[in-house]
């Protein structure tokens, strides 16, 4: 290449990259960080944005309807939702989206041994958890309410046992705040976003350069902390305890992560987080882990080979049982 014709090509070159450079500090400039907060899916879900100015608004806007999407095709107790329309026909062709979520429902169902469990509406209902009829049910009635018999999935068609009664609430908030931060992400540079303390899911970097941290309640205290985790871009967070339903009788303390083998509520786990990158996942294994308990949590987490991971359980009377994975645990304190 001839030098003028050389020089002429650096000085193009040189000018476009200039341009580049100036278009990133304005862009980097106009982003603004944001929080709205709105009632879905029985909870507070809160969600904090940074982005441009211009993309705020829309964004918010996006991520909330199809919060408000998953929950219309998930709600048990929306009789226009698809999932109680089935709960109501017992056999009935629906969405190939509401036929993945129950069919991801029933593969971590077998291969838990029933840990984690769809097919709990009629035991929940029995309990009234969240409801002015609470109540511990007698053995007989537990007993005749305990899940029996196979969900059959043939294509998009679903059909129910007789006795069983569907509820997606173990899965469904995980996976509504996955597939919003899959549509946000592509206006908002950094987010994050908090399902009621239970589901959390991050993208990005804080405004202050930083991972975007998570205090992890006191499963006893609803004003300490056991510690602070660290959401690095991508990862989400779910977790499981027995103080977000619960009534005392006889001061016994009676919760809504229910055993499907015995249909009470598991004992001596006071909770279990779980951090990992998909939200669905957490959501479902905060509880499938919970119900487990440390010792047969950990032989499922360790057969199961799902990448990166940590959880820790809190058990009776405080103690901290920890799982890592490929990720490393902040210190936590009981």
């Amino acid at each position: 290449m001839k030098p003028k014709k050389y020089l002429t090509w650096l000085i193009i070159f040189s000018l476009l990259a200039l341009i580049v450079w100036k278009l990133s500090l304005t862009t980097k400039a106009a982003l603004t960080s944001a929080k709205d907060n709105r009632l879905a899916m029985d909870t507070l879900i809160t969600v904090t944005l940074v982005a441009p100015e211009d993309k705020i608004r829309s964004t918010f806007e996006a991520g909330f309807a199809e919060i408000e999407r998953i929950s219309n095709l998930t709600d048990r107790f929306n009789q226009s939702s698809e999932l109680a329309k089935l709960n109501a026909k017992r056999s009935l062709t629906i969405s190939k989206e509401l036929v993945n979520l129950i069919a991801l429902g029933e593969n971590y169902r077998k291969s838990s041994q029933g840990a984690f469990d769809l097919r709990l509406g009629r035991l929940s209902d029995l309990w009234g958890f969240g409801t002015s009829l609470q109540q511990v049910p007698s053995k007989e009635k537990i007993t005749a309410a305990l899940p029996s018999g196979e969900v059959e999935i043939l294509g998009t068609k679903v059909s129910l046992p007789d006795n069983v009664l569907l509820d997606l609430g173990a899965l469904a908030k995980g996976y509504a705040i996955e597939r919003a931060r899959e549509i946000m992400k592509k206006t908002a540079p950094a987010g994050l976003i908090l399902g009621g303390g239970s589901s959390v899911a991050a993208w990005g970097m804080h405004p202050e350069k930083r991972p975007w941290r998570i205090g992890i309640r006191h499963p006893r205290s609803s004003t300490k902390y056991l510690g602070v985790i660290e959401l690095e871009d991508g990862w989400s967070l779910g977790s499981s305890g027995d103080y977000e339903r619960y009534f005392v009788k006889d001061n016994k303390r009676y919760h809504h992560i229910l055993n499907s083998q015995t249909g009470y509520p598991k004992e001596d786990v006071y909770a279990c987080s779980i951090l990992i990158k998909d939200a669905t996942l957490s959501d479902i294994l905060s509880t499938l882990l919970f119900v487990l308990g440390p010792e047969q949590g950990k032989t499922f987490l360790e057969e199961a080979k799902l990448g990166p991971l940590a959880a820790f359980w809190v058990i009776a009377p405080g103690k901290i049982v920890t799982y890592e994975k490929g990720v490393k645990l902040p210190p936590l304190t009981y």
